[in-house]
């Protein structure tokens, strides 16, 4: 485009030499005034006939360069557009891509570090059968590292793990591991079906829990603690609603507090445990060893305590509406102790110890 314009110039020139030379060739021929006036007029006209033809031409090659130039103008915008379109592309692909493949490399690694841990779970579970104590010991504390948050998966076998293992004979220091171990597991375990909504009810029985804590208002509604092991054990504030509990031992435990409502205790072992507090309406503790057992503000609402041994306890401010002490081993601490009771009037006793305590009434009367 940029060659045209100077080419219709030239011509133009070029035309208007000639014509010049024309007229002056003519001017020549014909010679005489007139004819060099008129000549002369004729070439003026000419000149300016040339002039404006040459002015109509630059008009139209400059239009025509401007719709080339909008169009070249155009094309290249275009052109540009789809380069950065391209480029765009190009670029949300290749972070696409990018996204996909640390997304597939974070998953392998996951994959990879499950296994491991696996792998891991494994050996330790192995090692708590190992014949060498402590291998054994070293295996309980290691499964404790399992009971972290970001191991929650593996949280329920631990627990049961756990459970079986303190249901079988161990040295007594692998025991106390152990033992350490199934606190947090139980915790866990119990605060995974309370977020559920789905009860627990867990099976201990058996299960040797020495001087475990359970306390802080642990929920081991209708758990089995048949024959279990609880001696010293920490109970404060749990719940023990219903549980069943044939022949517990829950010497020396403390469960100020808890709640045993229904609770079946029948020949349980509870020697100098403390039920400060604690709730034990319609408890069955029949035949059970409750010497020296403090009952202080306990509420003992039809308890029934038939037969069982009572040499010692405290029931100070208990409440004793219709509780049976039927064929039930008194001293005389046991029955100062049930006099300072609530409503001891209303419990259900043999006839001479029903008369030793109206004899007392009488004489503090």
């Amino acid at each position: 485009m940029g060659r045209q314009k100077p080419s219709l110039i030239r011509i133009g020139l070029l035309t208007l030499f000639l014509v010049v030379a024309f007229s002056w060739y003519q001017a020549e021929s014909w010679g005489g005034p007139e004819a060099e006036v008129a000549n002369q007029t004729q070439q003026k006209l000419q000149e300016e006939k040339l002039r404006q033809e040459i002015r109509k031409l630059r008009l139209e090659n400059d239009k025509a360069d401007s719709i080339w130039g909008q169009l070249l103008s155009l094309g290249t915008l275009l052109t540009a557009l789809a380069t950065v379109t391209g480029a765009c592309v190009t670029f949300w692909k290749y972070i696409d891509e990018r996204s996909r493949q640390q997304t597939l490399d974070r998953q392998q690694r996951e994959t990879e570090s499950l296994r491991r841990l696996d792998e891991k779970f494994t050996a330790v579970v192995g090692n708590l059968g190992a014949e060498s104590s402590s291998i054994q010991a070293s295996a309980a504390v290691s499964i404790i590292s399992f009971l972290k948050p970001e191991y929650q998966s593996f949280h329920e076998q631990a627990f049961m793990i756990l459970q079986a293992n303190l249901k079988i004979d161990h040295p007594e220091a692998v025991k106390d591991l152990l033992v350490a171990a199934f606190e947090k597991a139980l915790h866990l375990r119990v605060q995974s079906a309370q977020e559920k909504g789905q009860p627990l009810k867990p099976d201990l029985s058996r299960i040797y829990l020495v001087r475990a804590d359970l306390s802080g208002g642990l929920d081991l509604t209708e758990a089995d603690l048949g024959f279990a092991q609880l001696r010293g054990a920490n109970l404060t504030e749990a719940n023990l609603f219903r549980v069943r509990g044939m022949e517990v031992n829950l010497e020396k435990a403390r469960l100020s507090r808890a709640n045993l409502s229904e609770a079946r205790l029948r020949k349980a072992h509870c020697q100098a445990a403390q039920f400060h507090e604690a709730n034990l309406v319609a408890v069955d503790l029949k035949e059970a060893d409750l010497r020296k057992v403090q009952f202080f503000q306990a509420r003992l609402q039809s308890a029934h305590l038939e037969q069982a041994d009572l040499t010692g306890a405290k029931f100070e401010e208990a409440e004793l509406n219709d509780t049976y002490f039927i064929g039930a081993k008194m001293d005389g601490n046991t029955l100062k102790s049930i006099f300072k009771a609530k409503n001891w009037q209303k419990a259900h006793f043999d006839e001479a110890v029903k008369g030793k305590l109206e004899e007392m009434a009488q004489q503090s009367g």
